[in-house]
């Protein structure tokens, strides 16, 4: 799970909410000055999003805000940052676990995108526009929003690099099947916000990193990286 220390192994490189403060927060606000001033408008956005500010959820969210894929029984609940290593190693032991899950109708998968990472991208505010791409694809394709989520972890781009441009996501979004006029929306960061809050709300709540993976609602006590390990559990957590 992702913590703010670093480890070669997934389960040890959990980013704690602890350095939301103090010297992490000093650091984060050079960087985002810096950005400002250095970003290169060729691959970043350096004008002001039109989701600045404005609280704007997309459309057909759960009861608690979580984006519901499916609708079987067993309820996974997912924490992530689309920029977190320990996210992606869960998603390749898992993913395709979930999707077979998906297929036969056993879960339902309640995908909760935070984002914490935004400083470890180089200023390009990676973990957020890409949240954010999840968050337009769902108010506006929902069919494509799991398949679309999957593809972004193939393509999942390292820490401390500046991550994806906003053409590039919407390049693997038309790749999934998402209709053009909807990726052309990624650039106006529109949900961006709602990410934000929806991050704050995450930690408020008790989450201390990513990913925080739920059963529902009990912590999945299982080894996160093992393959078939979390459909164990999903078995034994059906009625």
């Amino acid at each position: 799970m992702s913590t703010r220390t670093r480890s070669t192994r997934p389960s040890d490189s959990r980013y704690r909410v602890a350095r939301r403060v103090g010297i992490g927060v000093l650091v984060a606000l050079v960087v985002a000055v810096i950005a400002v001033v250095v970003r290169d408008p060729a691959t970043t956005d350096p004008a002001p999003r039109a989701g600045d500010g404005e609280v704007v959820a997309p459309s057909g969210l759960g009861p608690e805000g979580s984006i519901s894929i499916g609708d079987g029984p067993v309820t996974v609940t997912v924490y992530f940052d689309y920029l977190c290593p320990a996210c992606g190693a869960f998603e390749e032991a898992n993913g395709g676990t979930l999707d077979q899950l998906l297929q036969t109708d056993d879960v339902t998968v309640d995908l909760r995108p935070i984002s914490f990472l935004d400083e470890l991208s180089e200023g390009t505010e990676y973990s957020t526009r890409s949240a954010n791409a999840l968050a337009t694809v769902v108010d506006a394709d929902p069919d494509h929003a799991w398949p679309f989520h999957r593809a972004l972890y193939a393509h999942q781009p390292a820490e401390g690099a500046e991550g994806l441009t906003d053409d590039q996501l919407a390049s693997i979004a038309r790749d999934v099947g998402v209709p053009s006029e909807v990726a052309a929306l990624f650039a106006e960061g529109r949900h961006e916000a709602w990410i934000a809050q929806q991050t704050t709300r995450a930690f408020d709540s008790g989450v201390t990193g990513t990913p925080t993976i739920l059963i529902d609602g009990k912590p999945f006590t299982g080894d996160p990286y093992e393959p078939g390990s979390l459909a164990s559990v999903v078995g034994q957590a059906a009625p």
